[in-house]
């Protein structure tokens, strides 16, 4: 079983970039959300991104230095992880940046949401995002010119972003992408 801890990790693969990070806590959030509106999501990508995950998530897979994976249960679509995956793939694409950290600039909704004098965690997103009672989160992101299933083999192919993918623990999950940047929020609620 992986043990959840912060971390981000970036690689390159085929001039592609991906990055994870994970959390694990025990406490409530004490945030006031503030949500941001992202564009509402297509209900057919939402459906392709959704059977993807879990298509991959049906079977069980080695993730390298992650360690195999048995099958994981299926996972649940999260307008609240969504609304944090799309903020950060806004921020990302707007600030052309690559990173866990939000911009703190302009597109960086919860880092102006919530006043604070840095840039967002993806942590603070989730929350701020209405995902507050969370044990376990995490996020994978890419930047590339991707199908559903492009991104998805690019993450398999990283052990960390593998584990975040297949870890039995979580089982709510939303994705977005804006103009070929990618966020993927995982979490489980307490």
């Amino acid at each position: 079983m992986l043990v959840i801890k912060t971390s981000m990790i970036l690689s390159v693969a085929i001039a592609v970039f991906t990055g994870c990070g994970s959390h694990k806590v025990y406490k409530q959030s004490t945030i006031i959300s503030k949500p941001y509106s992202a564009v509402k999501i297509d209900e057919n990508v939402r459906d392709v991104y959704l059977r993807e995950i879990n298509r991959v998530r049906s079977q069980g897979r080695h993730c390298g230095d992650a360690g195999y994976f048995s099958a994981a249960p299926a996972l649940r679509w999260s307008d609240a992880l969504y609304r944090a995956a799309y903020e950060h793939s806004l921020d990302m694409m707007k600030n052309k940046t690559f990173s866990h950290k939000g911009s703190h600039g302009t597109f960086d909704w919860t880092a102006n949401a919530q006043a604070l004098s840095r840039g967002s965690s993806f942590k603070e997103r989730m929350e701020n995002n209405g995902y507050t009672k969370w044990k376990y989160i995490a996020e994978n992101i890419a930047m590339g010119s991707f199908t559903a299933d492009q991104v998805m083999a690019s993450w398999l192919s990283s052990d960390r972003h593998c584990a975040n993918i297949m870890n039995p623990i979580f089982t709510d999950v939303g994705m977005a992408e804006v103009n070929d940047f990618w966020t993927q929020n995982f979490a489980a609620y307490q």
